[in-house]
């Protein structure tokens, strides 16, 4: 048994909590904690993670037009990207379309990826550095995206309305949403070609006398082929034929002018409304009275390597008879003309 001395007394000790939020007629703070309030981000070689101690987060005002975020990571956001332009190359683009960021105020080195749907973004593709589409989104800056000339989206489905939207980041936690999207539509493959007159008189062959045809067979071509388009000519005979005679005056490529005689084509002008240009293939360049051959084996006349419309091409014929040539009021070649287009 222990003794307690005179002068020892035993008293009883509590502790007593108290807790409010700090407030004023103008705020007030629903929740807070105490600690160093400052933020801070760690990472190793598979993550990178930013912290932010003391604040109220997750909170957010919004409307139709607008979205308002406090916290210090969220109010670190980018401007959210404004919608791209696309545009189908005044309805000429059936493959592909040119897609052009509209950055707005953002740092230039800001990066930016472009989704691409064909659904409403019920599946999304993104748009790689090379103008394909893929499943996974990639970044680059304005100024790798073309800038203001923008980037070609390319491998798309001819008939096909395409929206694409943007979203922005710069450096490591400013990642944005996807801002507004834009939408144009692929056309489809097309090719028109047409020629007139349908048939050429070249009159009386006098002999040693080279002869043109009274007017130019002009033809008309338009596509929107990536690489452009061709008109082919091929002949029955390979020359002026008279079956009454069973003579052909062979066609040839040479200056009739020198020769004692032949047959052959000649183009004599090319223009397009744009596009292009429609140039006329050798040996049917020349001028004066040289000509180019043609034979049952089809050969390009007239050309355009790229897309082309309003193609028009101007054709003359032309021919020389010899005195040794038998009379025949028969002479005739049978041309066809045939277009195609490389899409």
């Amino acid at each position: 048994m222990s003794m307690l001395g005179p002068f020892t007394k035993l008293l009883p000790i509590g502790f007593l909590f108290f807790a409010t939020f700090s407030s004023s007629p103008n705020f007030g703070l629903n929740s807070y904690s105490v600690g160093p309030g400052a933020s801070n981000s760690s990472s190793s070689t598979t993550y990178k993670a930013q912290v932010n101690v003391g604040e109220q987060s997750n909170q957010s005002t919004s409307s139709a037009t607008y979205i308002s975020n406090s916290g210090a990571v969220k109010t670190e956001q980018l401007n959210l990207p404004q919608a791209p332009t696309l545009s189908n190359g005044s309805g000429t683009y059936y493959d592909k379309l040119q897609v052009t960021i509209t950055p707005g105020i953002l740092p230039s080195d800001t990066t930016f990826a472009v989704a691409v749907s064909t659904n409403s973004f019920v599946t999304t593709n993104y748009l790689q550095s090379d103008g394909t589409l893929n499943s996974t989104p990639v970044y680059q800056t304005y100024l790798a995206w073309g800038s203001s000339s923008g980037t070609t989206m390319v491998g798309l489905t001819p008939s096909t309305t395409y929206e694409a939207k943007v979203a922005a980041k710069q450096g490591l936690f400013t990642n944005t949403e996807y801002g507004p999207y834009a939408s144009a539509a692929t056309v489809s493959p097309s090719i028109t070609f047409s020629l007139s007159p349908s048939s050429e008189s070249l009159g009386n062959l006098n002999s040693g006398t080279v002869i043109t045809s009274a007017s130019p067979v002009i033809f008309n071509l338009a596509t929107n082929a990536n690489s452009g388009g061709s008109v082919f000519v091929a002949g029955q005979n390979h020359g002026l034929k008279s079956t009454h005679t069973g003579y052909t005056i062979a066609a040839l490529s040479a200056n009739l002018s020198t020769q004692s005689e032949g047959f052959g084509l000649q183009g004599t002008s090319v223009s397009q409304t744009s596009g292009g240009p429609l140039v006329i293939q050798t040996p049917y360049n020349g001028s004066a009275n040289n000509v180019g051959t043609e034979s049952t084996t089809y050969v390009p006349i007239f050309t355009s390597a790229t897309p082309i419309v309003g193609g028009i091409a101007n054709m003359n014929i032309l021919a020389k008879s010899a005195t040794t040539d038998p009379a025949g009021q028969d002479y005739q070649e049978i041309l066809t003309f045939v277009a195609s287009a490389s899409f």
